[in-house]
């Protein structure tokens, strides 16, 4: 019993494989355990017929098995055709916003350029042709409204002189 760690468990130190030699044993020195063996057990006639009626597959239980079935069918099928109408209508609708988006950038183009078409000479030459003139500080009324309203200003508002 006072043999070494290395030498109890037939331990190799190092990097490379050793040669083994014959006259080692190996570790275990326990002798291998015998299988037990299997008794048998005594069955009846009623264990063994209820175990052949556990084991059989009787006709309710496919009714049950194929009603089943075409339940998760039918779920399926109406899933997937919803998914479909779905995503139909996603398609529909992105490409409605894609119509929606080129048709303010042409209708603000369109704006830009009948303000820049607008000429305010020719307008006034032809206001004082119809005998206009502009208007006098006891012409001008100011109206102050209470309540605060929504009012889109697209450029500098002149000063009154």
């Amino acid at each position: 019993m006072d043999k070494t760690r290395q030498e109890r468990y037939n331990m190799i130190y190092g990097n490379t494989a050793r040669k083994i030699e014959d006259n080692v044993q190996p570790a275990s020195t326990q002798p291998a355990r015998k299988p037990r063996p299997r008794r048998k057990v005594k069955t009846t006639p009623e264990t063994r017929q209820n175990q052949k009626r556990a084991l059989s597959i009787d006709f309710a239980f496919i009714k049950v098995l194929v009603a089943g079935l075409c339940v998760i069918a039918a779920m399926s099928f109406f899933y997937l055709s919803e998914r479909a109408q779905f995503m139909k209508q996603k398609a529909v609708l992105s490409d409605a916003k894609t119509q929606l988006n080129t048709l303010q950038v042409e209708n603000e183009d369109l704006n830009l350029e009948i303000e820049q078409s607008i000429k305010f000479d020719t307008i006034e030459t032809a206001a004082k042709k119809y005998g206009m003139s502009k208007p006098d500080a006891s012409h001008i009324l100011r109206y102050e409204s209470q309540d605060t309203e929504y009012v889109r200003q697209y450029g500098k508002i002149p000063k009154a002189d």
